[in-house]
């Protein structure tokens, strides 16, 4: 009885160990049964972050449908610097805003200007610090009373002689009645923003045998890793002297104010050392300019300012773009 006892205990032992051995267990593995995983998407007892998704492309272009990205944001603790265009056409007039300062680069005409007033008033603007003209043509300068009648201008800088036209003589007339002092700017000047991490580079021919248009400035702004060119009027015989005489580097952008509101093309060899990603015309879409027909042979991305029920609003923290379109309130 004993005898079959130990024989039927040794076969079950001996069974034993056959399925541990079929079963993959091996020598000095535990018996324990290991602790069940969690489920996917949880991480000590909370769903993981889903990571946010980088942009394609340092400009994100949300101002057409469909939206690149529809939820983009900033980082909440960005600091952001933005840039404003009102319903304009066949003029010119931005609006700056970075660290506690306001800026504008043109002030568009009368009619421009008018439209410039609603898009002061929602941004809650009653001062503009300095006002940088391009050139003294009165596209760019002629609204600088109604501008001012909205926002106080600090001060107008301008970077040639007032006397060289109508508008520049109206201009100077404007600032002596109402006290804002008129100062000059030129080729190569620089200029800082707030806590000046926003820098800008005027860059200005002043080959007399150019007009006035393909002497105009051109404004070159940084923000850390992004880059936006205003080129105001200029034209292909002025980028032609300008990119010979300063190379290609100082114009690489992401961003482009496309000159004279698309009016002609660009210089081939000034477009291509661009390098620009977006370009924002002041004029309207479907015109058929020969400077809009060359942009969508070129497959360049454009907005269009000229927009009855939106304002056109870039902003950037140094890293990405984003461009979209702002209702009119």
């Amino acid at each position: 009885m004993i005898r079959k006892l130990l024989f039927r205990t040794a076969a079950l032992l001996t069974a034993v160990l056959i399925l541990m051995t079929g079963t993959g267990f091996g020598e000095g593995v535990s018996l324990v049964p290991p602790t069940p995983e969690a489920p996917e998407g949880i991480f000590m007892g909370r769903p993981t972050p889903a990571p946010t998704p980088e942009p394609p492309d340092v400009v994100v272009n949300n101002a057409r449908t469909p939206q690149d990205i529809p939820d983009f944001r900033f980082p909440k603790d960005a600091k952001l610097f933005e840039i404003w265009f009102p319903n304009i056409r066949d003029a010119d007039e931005a609006i700056l805003m970075y660290d506690g300062q306001v800026w504008m680069i043109d002030c568009g005409d009368e009619r421009a200007a008018t439209r410039g007033v609603p898009l002061l008033k929602q941004l809650g603007i009653e001062k503009i610090d300095i006002l940088f003209n391009s050139h003294l043509h009165h596209d760019h300068i002629n609204g600088l009373a109604i501008t001012d009648d909205t926002a106080k201008v600090g001060e107008v800088r301008i970077c040639f002689p007032p006397d060289l036209t109508e508008s520049g003589l109206k201009m100077l007339q404007v600032a002596e009645e109402r006290n804002i002092p008129v100062k000059e700017y030129k080729d190569g000047d620089s200029f800082s923003m707030g806590d000046g991490e926003v820098k800008f580079l005027f860059l200005k021919n002043d080959e007399s045998y150019l007009d006035m248009n393909n002497q105009s400035a051109q404004t070159l702004i940084t923000y850390g890793d992004r880059r936006i060119l205003f080129t105001a009027d200029m034209e292909a015989p002025g980028q032609k002297v300008m990119i010979d005489r300063i190379g290609g580097d100082l114009l690489k952008c992401d961003i482009v104010k496309y000159p004279h509101h698309a009016k002609h093309d660009l210089y081939s060899p000034f477009y291509e050392a661009m390098e620009a990603k977006l370009a924002i015309v002041t004029s309207v879409e479907g015109r058929g300019d020969a400077g809009q027909l060359a942009i969508d042979y070129r497959g360049l991305p454009a907005v269009y300012t000229a927009s009855s029920s939106s304002f056109t609003h870039l902003v950037t923290d140094g890293h990405y773009w984003l461009c979209e379109k702002v209702a009119i309130k």
